[in-house]
């Protein structure tokens, strides 16, 4: 710490005041988190260079707020693996590139927890190889295991040998969870051939002595709570890549639905949503498992798996009968927001199926005439009516008078000229105020060309959003250039969303912005789409 000083001076963004004696604080072995990370804002400008600081510290075995620290340079750590930390912290990712490596001897501390820790933090597969056979904690040899597969080359020979030989070669009490663990390792070895692995995965999954081995080895020994395969399951959309969660998902939810596991073909499909939101590819998987779900005896499956279908849209028309014969059902999973039957109905709308036009307004609706509604943003859920609606223009003349009475009921908006109804209505008119569009068009289409995985934490929204709307103001100036073209076929090859709002919105702002890009591309004059309903809690992620 005798160096803070100087290397704080040499900072050449501006950073917080309080950091630095916070960083004192943190020395002497005080209860004190720095403040390098805001859930909003992201990552701090100051923390590339408290990086080195924090490290020193947390290799002190006997600092009192080791542990704290610990926890925090995790958290740190992670919002540094996403794309805008280097915006907003420059120099962050040559500051942990340099660095990271001298937290690999916490892989071998005295320390249990700490070791936990260090497995996390490791991106190197040597220093796992080098610890993996010594490990006496066999709790920690699955997390090491698992991890391993993460951070190795697919070329490491190395690796491999020692994943494969850990699940032909388990044998006593802990030998299902370490198999299960060695082919959680492979599989993300192995993440661009998805099929490598997956059966020997689902098969780990569905061995009976899983549960029982992963409720003893998943977690800490001291946990209150303890893990459960399901839920393991269900989690691997977070710890693999989620186009090979997609593949090992809907191999699963087919397997455990014939060998009669409904807790395991739910944790699957949990598992596969949030990859069917993100990529464009992962739905051609679906429709037909989704389909056949339908008709499953458990009430969770069968509301996930309508879920899904009205997510997938037109693709799902083939299992038109199959969801209008779902309208009476009003089970569902216990933990989601609305009913069965809601997804139906959602579904049958996104293919156009006229047996709901109906009465369609009114029931979708039902959302805003109950107190106390809630659910989690990115969890399957019942539509905001406006988003459900928007694209049936093509039933307007069936559907218009429906919204026009709930355009002039106005029962829950302070503001009736902007009630969602009276904005559907414009919409469908063609008469909705658009955005202004950028004022540097070109600037903006070159924003297109970002190529970013999938959609990340504090990514922002505008390169896509403003890029399409420069795009479409360029399209009414005439032909588009050949740089334009270029951008646009770049962006439309991408296997990520258009939109960043990360629940079912996503994707129905996503197939608007692609057509109108593919129409652009065709030559035709087009304008910007309207988008999904936001709220205030959007803005702010969005921002």
């Amino acid at each position: 710490m005798t160096t803070v000083d100087e290397a704080w001076r040499q900072l050449t963004v501006w950073a917080r005041e309080p950091v630095l004696e916070q960083l004192r604080q943190a020395a002497r072995g005080e209860p004190v988190v720095p403040s390098l990370h805001h859930w909003r804002t992201g990552m701090d400008p100051a923390a590339p260079a408290a990086l080195p600081f924090l490290i020193a510290l947390v290799r002190e075995p006997d600092l009192p707020n080791r542990e704290q620290l610990l926890g925090f340079l995790v958290l740190l750590v992670d919002v540094g693996r996403q794309e805008a930390a280097e915006r907003r912290a420059p120099g962050w990712t040559a500051a942990w590139r340099e660095h990271r490596t001298t937290l690999e001897p916490l892989l071998a501390d005295p320390d249990p927890q700490v070791r936990n820790t260090a497995v996390h933090l490791a991106e190197r597969a040597r220093p796992l190889l080098a610890r993996i056979p010594a490990e006496t904690e066999p709790w920690l040899r699955v997390r090491q295991l698992q991890r391993l597969g993460a951070v190795a080359d697919p070329a490491n020979d190395a690796a491999r040998a020692l994943l494969t030989d850990t699940l032909h070669g388990a044998d006593g009490p802990d030998a299902a969870a370490h198999r299960l663990a060695a082919l959680w390792g492979l599989t993300a070895l192995d993440a661009a051939e998805p099929e490598r692995w997956a059966d020997q995965w689902v098969a780990a999954v569905l061995d009976p002595a899983a549960p029982a081995a992963v409720e003893r080895l998943w977690d800490r020994p001291d946990d209150d709570y303890r893990a459960e395969l399901g839920q393991e399951v269900a989690s691997i959309a977070w710890s693999l890549p989620p186009r090979l969660t997609a593949h090992l998902s809907v191999r699963l939810a087919r397997a455990a639905r014939d060998a009669d596991r409904p807790e395991l073909c739910a944790a699957a499909l949990e598992a596969a949503w949030h990859p069917l939101l993100d990529l464009p590819s992962t739905g051609p998987l679906w429709p037909a498992t989704a389909g056949e779900l339908l008709s499953s005896p458990d009430p969770r499956i069968r509301h996930w798996a309508a879920a899904f279908l009205a997510v997938l849209g037109r693709a799902a028309a083939p299992y038109a009968d199959a969801l209008h014969a779902r309208l009476a059902d009003t089970d569902g999973d216990e933990f989601l927001d609305g009913t069965t039957a809601d997804q139906a109905r959602w579904a049958l709308a996104r293919i156009g199926d006229p047996r709901v036009l109906p009465d369609l307004v009114r029931q979708l609706t039902a959302v805003e005439r109950e107190n106390g509604r809630g659910f989690v943003r990115g969890d399957p859920r019942r539509p905001e009516p406006y988003d459900a609606l928007l694209p049936l223009h093509e039933h307007a003349a069936v559907l218009r008078p429906q919204v026009a009475e709930w355009a002039r009921e106005g029962e829950s908006h302070a503001w009736p000229w902007n009630h969602p109804g009276a904005r559907l209505l414009a919409a469908w008119d063609g008469a909705a105020d658009g955005p202004a569009p950028p004022p540097d068009l070109e600037a903006a289409v070159r924003g297109l060309l970002r190529t970013p995985p999938v959609r990340l934490v504090h990514e922002s929204p505008a390169p896509y959003l403003r890029g399409t709307w420069a795009v479409t103001a360029l399209s009414r100036r005439g032909p588009l250039s050949p740089e334009v073209r270029a951008a646009v076929a770049h962006v439309l090859a991408l296997d990520r969303r258009l939109s960043w709002l990360g629940d079912y919105r996503t994707v129905l702002d996503d197939e608007r912005l692609r057509d109108t890009l593919h129409r652009a591309l065709r030559g035709e004059a087009v304008t910007m789409p309207p988008l999904s309903h936001l709220d205030e809690s959007d803005a702010e992620l969005g921002c």
